[in-house]
């Protein structure tokens, strides 16, 4: 039996070189899909081996090496001889890390989350998902508020039984005005508990609820503007697509592998204004401040002509570019680029 040296491929993937049989899945993954040339096959014959290039593989889809591994020679480093598959409760779920909504399964082990894998969903995720949410689960059981505080008489926070806590707040809310009342849910908050808030604060005569942390100038009473209108399979329809102030390989990696997808597929191009960002496609660098976007709105341009000559184009607004100051005047500019150039239109919505 041939003996092959195991490689540093980073804290996400463990490697069992010996079991490799060289069918390069993993390579093919990584330089098609997640756009990386971080591994290979090096040495012919007998001597052929997968290995990294100089440096552990550090895309942001790497996890995804593992799933597509058949002999189990890359395996999930932290899920190593943590637990049986047979001892593990599966559940079907969807990702909250991200806007993207990745179909996820998720497996327990009484009340501890062993890992989460991904489950098929062409018009979604595929059969991918990003290393944040795989790996997400990790982070959020340690150090956990599991239990609540209140600061005492010297002012330091002590642990107390949520019907102290619950009194407090309650001593604290009476005889208070409803519009001196504010309630702020968090990122990873369900629907059911926002609801039972939006409940409270009603019940207490206030209507200052909110969800956007990051002050995002974002319109509430119509869908439309905060939705991905174009659907993320419609991405592989598009011609021409605008990037503003995101960085989508960061932001929600499966949009930014799906358009990575579409540019192999040709006859697409695609411009950025914001911040320069390392992306998984090339892209026609068009400025970083709303200057950029109104003279682009106005027609002026070379990337003008090629939304002009796009019979699909789609634009990928996001959250950096509303949470400014002036948010609100960059949606409209947006708003005013997208009908210029006939973003939404019969059958097509790419705004």
């Amino acid at each position: 039996k041939r003996a092959v040296t195991e490689k540093y491929m980073g804290p996400l993937i463990k490697t069992i070189m010996t079991r490799c049989i060289q069918c390069t899945r993993c390579v093919r993954f990584a330089t098609e899909v997640a756009g990386v040339e971080e591994i290979g096959l090096v040495n012919r014959g007998e001597h052929a081996e997968i290995t990294t290039l100089e440096k552990a593989v550090n895309s942001e889809l790497s996890g995804n090496m593992v799933d597509v591994c058949p002999v189990g020679a890359l395996t999930s480093r932290p899920y190593a001889f943590s637990a049986r598959p047979w001892e593990l409760r599966k559940t079907d779920s969807i990702d909250v890390m991200d806007a993207v909504g990745s179909n996820v399964r998720v497996d327990t082990r009484g009340r501890e989350v062993m890992r989460v894998l991904p489950r098929l969903h062409e018009e979604i995720n595929e059969e991918w998902i990003s290393d944040k949410t795989r790996h997400a689960c990790d982070g959020l059981a340690r150090q956990r508020l599991d239990r609540p505080y209140l600061r005492n008489g010297e002012g330091r926070l002590e642990a107390v039984s949520w019907a102290e806590a619950f009194r407090a707040i309650g001593e604290r809310l009476k005889g208070l005005d409803g519009g001196k009342i504010a309630a702020l849910a968090g990122d990873l908050c369900d629907a059911e508990s926002m609801f039972a808030l939006k409940q409270l604060m009603n019940g207490l005569g206030s209507q200052n609820l909110d969800c956007r942390q990051d002050g995002a100038k974002l319109d509430p009473s119509c869908r439309a503007g905060y939705l991905f209108n174009t659907t993320i399979a419609g991405i592989e329809q598009a011609d021409a697509v605008l990037l503003v102030g995101t960085n989508p390989r960061w932001e929600a990696a499966m949009i930014n592998a799906r358009l990575r997808k579409r540019f192999l597929q040709g006859g697409v191009k695609a411009g950025l204004i914001g911040q320069r960002v390392d992306l998984t496609f090339p892209y026609d660098y068009l400025g970083a401040g709303p200057d950029s976007l109104a003279e682009l709105a106005e027609g002026r341009g070379a990337f003008a002509e090629v939304l002009e000559k796009a019979e699909r184009p789609m634009l990928i607004l996001g959250m950096g570019a509303l949470a400014r100051d002036d948010g609100a005047a960059v949606l409209a500019t947006a708003r005013k680029l997208a009908e210029r150039f006939g973003m939404i239109g019969e059958g097509w919505n790419g705004f």
